[in-house]
């Protein structure tokens, strides 16, 4: 890995800063009260060459109790953690609590340090080896390597630094492409230049020039200049320890807690749905309603915790939790979190971020704990099926899945494509929907058309406009879906008119009398039909007969005239040829062609203008176009 951040971590007073200090030449004790007391408050920065060429930087954080939130801010971003032990002390309390945070926050390489090993003799760091060893079985650290160093006398230092070497080849590489994210540690005023921010850049590449956003205050900012271990560069890539120079921000107006980032790729919340993992033998359950601080990125806020699906969550349990936030923050799903009591300050648990958006609801959901458990799980289909399930559209687009979810469009398509062979989704060309929702939709949409058949037995279908205003959808969404049903043989679609799938008018023998009779009547009559009122004679079955063959083999022109469609045809027919030798036609044309009235020529030409057969233009008209 070509970019590494390596943070030390152990008891107050085991060697950390001393340690770098021999590995890097550099002193990350800066403060006076630092200096004078031998202990470091805050953080401190420094980094070091590997044999192979690599170039690592180090955050030193500090060991004293007092300090551990300064610790849980310099935790972010690190790959890899050198834990400290004093060869004269062995497993002391803050060694065993920094173990436990870096544990949650998903840190899975450590190097196991023993230090000042020239002040204890042989045979007692083989006890404290033995306690170490005993100390780290069962936990992510058991396997990690442990080396032993005084960094005074530099004793074991070459060694240490070819063991990081060799432990940092397992170390994935940060992804470099994509959204930008920097959780802020540091922002301080530079004489003629401004506000300089600092942190260990976790995502994407930053470059000079760029417009970034700062969370959660909105911000918009501009990169002026990047440093990285004090040297100027024009970009800044994921793994690396960044010192930003910003425009048009006042330091006052930024600081720990704030996130430099993609504009609209975190979301500001006070509210977080959550997996929590309570550390064993602390003594201590959470139960509703109890405060406590919550450490995530480089923020720490006070909350509420609020099981779900039980009241208390014991100490070395897991369970799922809401979190109701004192102050608004700025996050992703899967960040990690810390967990500590309110007072006194001690470290409880941790966990990961299932829903950064969440609404109030039941402590007892079972589709709200059903969700969680899919997305503590975090398998690509089930995250990606879960979604559209619980989306308030009932189409998703997968631009949509991708970013809701942050993976790329690949990943997102390639899952999407086995969910539809396993019919877990269906697509349509406003989105896909979940089977289940596609089941829901289906069976209402069946019902609505099914209930006017049995009252219009003799109608087509439902209308298009009838039928979308029986349902809560747009009309872009709902007309995807009548597609997919159509598609799916559920819904047949006849131009306008929607039906059942196997939905056909069925007339009974006097009905069937008054269809052939209104067909003939206007074939026969042609250019010139009687009115509709004259064609009916105000018969009831007449009526319902005549509205039956609507868009089938009768064409309404307006409210009193009706022709028969093959009638339409010839007059189509008719103008197309003419068109063949002119570039216009006069209405009185079109009327002697037809050998009608303006009467009807108008109309039927009325029809033609919106069929796109002929377009209107002044008082005459031209060829279409959509013949």
């Amino acid at each position: 890995m070509s970019n590494v951040i390596i943070g030390t971590a152990g008891h107050i007073d085991h060697g950390k800063t001393t340690l770098i200090k021999a590995l890097s030449g550099i002193e990350t004790d800066t403060m006076t009260e630092e200096k004078e007391r031998g202990i470091s408050i805050n953080l401190g920065f420094a980094y070091f060459d590997l044999p192979s060429g690599k170039r690592c930087g180090v955050v030193d954080v500090p060991g004293h109790e007092k300090f551990i939130k300064n610790m849980l801010v310099g935790a972010v971003g690190i790959n890899l953690v050198l834990l400290l032990v004093d060869a004269r002390e062995g497993i002391m309390p803050q060694t065993k609590e920094h173990a436990d945070i870096l544990s949650l926050l998903g840190v899975e390489n450590f190097i196991i340090v023993m230090t000042k090993i020239d002040l204890a003799d042989e045979d007692y760091r083989t006890l404290v080896r033995e306690d170490i060893e005993s100390f780290i079985k069962g936990t992510p650290l058991e396997g990690s390597p442990i080396v032993e160093v005084d960094s005074v006398s530099r004793k074991g230092i070459d060694e240490l630094l070819h063991v990081i070497d060799k432990k940092t080849d397992d170390i994935a590489e940060l992804k470099n492409s994509g959204n930008v994210r920097l959780n802020i540690d540091r922002a301080f005023q530079v004489k003629g230049f401004g506000t300089v921010i600092t942190g260990t850049l976790t995502e994407g590449k930053i470059s000079v020039g760029d417009e970034l956003e700062v969370y959660p205050h909105d911000i918009k900012t501009k990169v002026r200049n990047i440093q990285v271990h004090k040297q100027d560069v024009k970009t800044a890539y994921a793994g690396q320890r960044t010192a930003i120079n910003l425009t048009n921000i006042k330091v006052e107006d930024i600081g720990r807690g704030c996130s430099l980032a993609t504009p609209g790729t975190l979301t500001k919340t006070y509210m977080l749905d959550t997996e929590v993992q309570m550390i064993k033998n602390s003594g201590i359950n959470l139960e509703l309603w109890d405060r406590v601080r919550v450490y995530t990125g480089t923020s720490e806020v006070m909350a509420r915790f609020v099981p779900l699906g039980g009241d208390v969550l014991e100490e070395g349990s897991k369970g799922f939790a809401q979190l109701r936030l004192e102050e608004e923050i700025a996050v992703k799903n899967y960040d990690k979190f810390i967990i500590r009591t309110y007072s006194p300050m001690i470290t409880i648990g941790g966990g990961v971020i299932l829903d950064c958006n969440p609404k109030k609801h039941n402590r007892f959901n079972d589709e709200i704990l059903n969700k969680l458990k899919i997305q503590s799980k975090g398998s690509g289909k089930d995250l990606i099926a879960n979604y559209i399930l619980l989306n308030q559209q009932y189409l998703v687009t997968a631009d949509k899945i991708a970013k809701a979810l942050e993976k790329s469009s690949e990943e997102v398509l390639k899952d999407l494509d086995e969910l539809l062979e396993e019919k877990t989704v269906y697509v349509t060309k406003e989105g896909y929907i979940h089977s289940k929702k596609y089941e829901d939709v289906s069976e209402r949409i069946a019902a609505v058309i099914s209930d006017y058949h049995n009252k219009f037995k003799l109608k087509k279908g439902m209308s298009k406009a009838e039928l979308i205003s029986k349902f809560k959808m747009n009309q872009k969404e709902f007309a995807a879906m009548v597609e997919l049903l159509s598609v799916n043989k559920v819904l047949k679609i006849e131009g306008n008119f929607v039906s059942i799938f196997d939905f056909s008018v069925k007339y009974d023998d006097k009905q069937m009398q008054e269809k052939k009779r209104i067909e003939k009547t206007l074939l026969e009559s042609a250019f010139t039909p009687p009115t509709i009122k004259e064609l009916t004679k105000g018969n009831k079955v007449a009526n319902e007969v005549l509205d039956s063959l609507l868009g089938d083999t009768v064409i309404r022109l307006n409210e009193d005239i009706v022709i028969h469609v093959r009638t339409f045809d010839e007059a189509k027919n008719k103008v197309l040829k003419h068109f063949e030798g002119n570039k216009k036609l006069l209405l009185s044309e079109f009327r002697d062609m037809t050998g009608s009235t303006r009467k009807y020529a108008l109309p039927i030409l009325e029809y033609m203008d919106k069929a796109g057969v002929t377009k209107r233009v002044e008082d005459y008209r031209v060829k279409g176009n959509e013949v």
